[in-house]
């Protein structure tokens, strides 16, 4: 087995850095993720608003984030950490990257050109939101129109709150957002998920770790080792890098 040392972390850190493209935009990349959700938003309730909505469409909303949930727990646990045709470069950028860079006791972005190795990119969330689309068209043929946009919405709103959520996982303890106690406790158990030991078996769900405890993936209490975060196996080193 293979240690990867502090020394190696900062190493992967900036060659990861110095590979990422000098057009490359933190802000225009959140606001991209973001907006895709935001002009979903806007197109569902415009079109909400000229369909009767029956009470009973209420039900999409909790339907679709239970599932949205489970569905996280999975890909995180059998695509971001398995590599498997066709997925490999999910897992590339995952598993031997992101877990080498951020580790259990040092989860903070250092940067904001970070945001890169943190977000994923506006393409993957578009495409996501693309997928739901005929879901929701069948849910708006066999229940009702407006159950079909409550699906595409809450489908597309859970997408972002992912996102913004893992982002505020991996920002500085001491910043504004940092120090939301809601926050801090659910940072707490992404955190456990980045020791390199746990990663393979615990705390799959970034959202609410409500499938985690179905399952039976909440990690157990963390122990009080300083080197937790430098342990690494030779099989999660990170892949080469590309010729420029």
């Amino acid at each position: 087995m293979e240690t990867i040392t502090p020394e190696r972390r900062d190493r992967v850190r900036q060659e990861a850095i110095a590979d990422i493209p000098w057009w490359y935009s933190p802000w225009g990349h959140l606001a991209a993720t973001t907006g895709i959700g935001l002009v979903v938003l806007v197109l569902a309730t415009v079109r909400l608003a000229a369909l009767p909505v029956d009470p009973t469409d209420l039900l999409v909303v909790p339907l679709v984030c239970l599932f949205a949930n489970a569905f996280e727990h999975q890909v995180h646990k059998r695509v971001l950490h398995r590599r498997m045709w066709p997925f490999e470069v999910i897992y590339d950028k995952h598993t031997p990257l992101h877990h080498v860079v951020y580790v259990e006791h040092d989860m903070a972005v250092r940067s904001a050109r970070e945001l890169r190795l943190v977000l994923i990119p506006a393409m993957g969330v578009l495409g996501i939101v693309v997928t739901a689309a005929p879901f929701a068209l069948v849910v708006g043929r066999l229940w009702s129109a407006g159950a079909g946009w409550l699906f595409l919405l809450t489908a597309s709103l859970f997408m972002v709150s992912y996102e913004l959520l893992h982002l505020a996982y991996h920002a500085p303890s001491g910043s504004l957002v940092g120090r939301n106690r809601i926050i801090a406790k659910l940072r707490a158990h992404h955190a456990r998920h980045h020791d390199p030991r746990l990663m393979q078996r615990y705390n799959f769900n970034v959202t609410v770790p409500l499938f985690d405890w179905v399952l039976g993936t909440m990690a157990p209490k963390p122990e009080h080792d300083a080197r937790a975060g430098d342990a690494w196996h030779a099989t999660c080193s990170p892949p080469p890098r590309r010729p420029r």
